[in-house]
């Protein structure tokens, strides 16, 4: 564990690491995630069986006195076609498939009852029939009325109750009359409400489409495309081949530039010059005359005016040489100069055409979604036309179709027919219902109830062995409850003296409590026998002794005393010895209960400074049980347990007794069960079935667990 992790309660003391800690391991009490509790639907019947019994009763009463008080009903019925089936109507039919595939000519039968049930048609039918049954009403019509449509057939049944025997044809024959009028008229007057509604909405679809398509051929003929996909292609392509041809000019003014730079240098001046005919003329020319001047030098002298008139032609030549050179490079630059301002040109005018067709191609998207966007609007317009003009031709047929009214097939009886009360099948859903309502009343208060009834409740909430389950004694709970139990088994008297007299002898003369009366004895000890039988077992599976146990409660009349006394009593039947400390220094149980009085105790030992001896009773004489109690003197038990004097008195204790039970008190609002089982080997967490509640059992054990108290298990008390 880190430093900076807070320390559980009371890890340490006096320097000395608690037992309840030393060597222990995992043997922590675990609060187990929170779970569902399931029912257990049998005990909650064997504990809730006076709810049950009660609201079943109750309710079987209702149901037998409205049985009994039923009367005679009368019914009588008629039956409609609301879809006729001959020639004239197949030949509809045939048009209305071949006109729409999703018409369908059947009739909407559920939504037809509906309207055949509604006020508006039949308060018109209970207007009419008011002067003959004055009392008659919409409520009471509907609730005797039932309108089904027989299965398989295009007929619907009307069907109507009543205890009056006359009113049942006279209100049959009005709702006949009032159906038909209605399928002649009200049904035509709806079609044409609808025919008209859908023409309505035909021209304003009609509308709608030819104003988006022109305005889509506005569109297009604005932007000059059919659509935004081909103009992006042409924008591609042409972009493209510009890039292509920017390239083709790159390298083109890139060649000239060199051309240029090289006719600045001594080797391209000397190509251009070998490229010009003037020059290379005048070249030959000069070594033409050069040696003629070589030739005539054999003959005349320098000074000679052959000589001169050659040299001067030579440096005429020369001259004229020059200059030809002059212009030919001259020339050339400038030729070149120019290919170079033509390429440029021709790359700006690329540069210009390409930004055109980025500023186009940038164009697109935004013309290609109001594209989309009309070419949307325009296909829903069509359809919803499309629609309109289905819904249209379907209403048609619809309106030539319903001009033939509904047919009684079956008209109203004359007479209504009788029907006797089922008086057993209303007592089956009576005793049915009545059951369902104990049950579910049953079931409530289980969900409400915030407290264990069994000792598999406890294990499975919890996740903690269940070491002993006690029986209920009555005579443990009080007086009161002890005459009213004797008083209901007063014949089992006689049969359990000799019971209560073997447990006297087994128990002694000790005062403690009145000996169990109304449950077997034997189960009792049973009970604390088994509880020593599991921590023996317990025992030897930890792989160390325990010396000493804590047993506490989660909150106070759970009985921990009780068990802690005849725990003790068990043990030392069993030849060992025990040694009882009552560590309840605020409200002793022990103490009162075993009647000591005004004896010297744990308090005592403490405030002062008695001896051991003086303090620990015997209250048998025969009996290896020994008793601590907790004393007179008031004093804080926090004191008490947290002082370095408690670790040496609880060592000296495990020294001289084989094993120390703790009576503590209960855990929840007091810190005093946390700090003397700290001292002990181990804890024994008491509950009582239908008294502690799952709040304080869970706090209890969760403090347990902060604490890194080690459990052994759970003591259910009060089977």
């Amino acid at each position: 564990m880190k430093d900076s992790e807070p320390q559980p309660l009371a890890i340490e003391r006096n320097g000395r690491v608690p037992k309840s800690l030393a060597a222990r391991g995992p043997m922590l009490a675990q609060v187990p995630a929170a779970a569902e509790d399931s029912i257990n639907i049998w005990d909650m019947v064997r504990r809730r069986w006076w709810v049950i019994a009660g609201i079943g009763l109750i309710s079987m009463a209702y149901f037998v006195n409205s049985s009994l008080k039923q009367q005679s009903e009368y019914v009588g019925q008629f039956r409609l076609l609301v879809e006729p089936v001959n020639s004239a109507n197949a030949e509809l039919a045939n048009i209305d498939s071949g006109s729409s595939s999703r018409r369908r000519s059947e009739l909407d039968y559920t939504t037809q009852i509906q309207v055949l049930q509604s006020p508006g048609l039949l308060n018109r039918t209970v207007e009419k029939l008011r002067p003959f049954y004055p009392d008659l009403t919409y409520s009471q019509l509907v609730q005797g009325l039932s309108i089904t449509q027989l299965r398989g057939t295009k007929i619907i049944q009307v069907q109507y109750r009543s205890r009056n025997s006359a009113k049942v044809p006279a209100v049959l024959e009005q709702l006949s009359q009032d159906y038909l009028d209605y399928s002649l008229n009200e049904r035509q007057t709806s079609l044409r409400q609808g025919l008209d509604f859908v023409q309505a909405q035909v021209a304003a679809a009609q509308k709608r489409v030819d104003e988006l398509q022109l305005q889509l051929q506005v569109f297009r003929q604005s932007n000059r495309f059919l659509d935004p996909e081909s103009k992006g292609s042409q924008v591609t392509s042409q972009s493209e081949q510009l890039a292509q041809q920017q390239l083709t000019l790159d390298q083109e003014l890139q060649q000239a530039r060199a051309e240029l730079a090289k006719l600045q240098e001594e080797t391209g001046a000397i190509a251009a010059l070998n490229a010009s005919p003037t020059y290379q003329q005048l070249v030959a020319q000069l070594r033409e005359l050069e040696s003629q001047i070589a030739t005539e030098k054999t003959r005349f002298q320098e000074e000679s005016l052959t000589i001169q008139v050659l040299r001067e032609r030579q440096a005429n030549l020369l001259n004229l040489l020059s200059n030809e050179a002059r212009r030919a490079i001259g020339g050339k630059a400038a030729e070149i100069s120019n290919r170079i301002q033509i390429l440029q040109v021709q790359q700006q005018a690329i540069a210009e055409t390409q930004a055109k067709l980025d500023r186009q191609f940038q164009q697109i998207p935004g013309l290609s979604r109001q594209y989309t966007d009309l070419q949307r609007e325009l296909q829903i317009a069509t359809e919803s036309l499309d629609r309109f003009l289905a819904t249209r031709e379907t209403l048609q047929v619809e309106a030539a179709r319903e001009e033939m009214p509904w047919q009684l097939v079956e008209p109203p009886p004359q007479f209504a027919t009788s029907i006797a009360p089922s008086t057993s099948r209303s007592l089956m859903i009576g005793m049915a219902v009545s059951l369902a309502l104990g049950v579910g009343a049953a079931f409530l208060l289980e969900k409400l109830d915030k407290t264990f009834h069994t000792a598999d409740a406890l294990g499975r909430k919890f996740k903690l062995p269940i070491l002993a389950v006690i029986p209920l004694q009555p005579d443990l709970l009080g007086v009161e409850y002890s005459v009213r139990s004797r008083r209901r088994k007063n014949l089992w008297r006689q049969i359990k003296t000799r019971l209560r007299a073997l447990q006297r002898s087994i128990s002694g003369s000790l005062p403690f409590m009145p000996q169990p009366d109304d449950y077997d004895v034997f189960e009792f000890e049973e009970a604390f026998k088994l509880l020593c039988t599991n921590l023996q077992v317990m025992q030897t599976s930890l792989g160390q002794p325990i010396r000493s146990i804590v047993i506490t409660s989660a909150q106070a009349g759970d009985g921990k005393s009780t068990v802690a006394w005849y725990l003790a009593q068990t043990a030392a039947l069993m030849g060992l010895r025990i040694l009882l400390v009552d560590g309840d220094l605020r409200r002793s149980q022990l103490q009162s209960r075993l009647k000591l009085g005004a004896v010297k105790g744990l308090s005592e030992f403490f405030a002062s400074n008695v001896r051991l001896r003086d303090v620990i009773q015997q209250p048998l004489a025969a009996s290896p049980l020994y008793v601590l109690p907790s004393g007179e003197s008031a004093i804080d038990p926090i004191q008490v347990f947290a002082s370095a004097k408690m670790q040496v008195l609880t060592d000296r204790l495990e020294d001289k007794f084989d094993l120390v039970i703790y009576d503590a008190p209960p855990l929840n609002g007091l810190a005093d069960a946390l700090q003397l089982a700290t001292y002990a080997d181990s804890l024994l967490l008491v509950m009582r079935l239908h008294k502690t509640e799952r709040a304080a059992a869970e706090k209890a054990l969760e403090s347990l667990n902060q604490a890194r108290i080690r459990v052994l298990g759970l003591v259910a008390n009060g089977r």
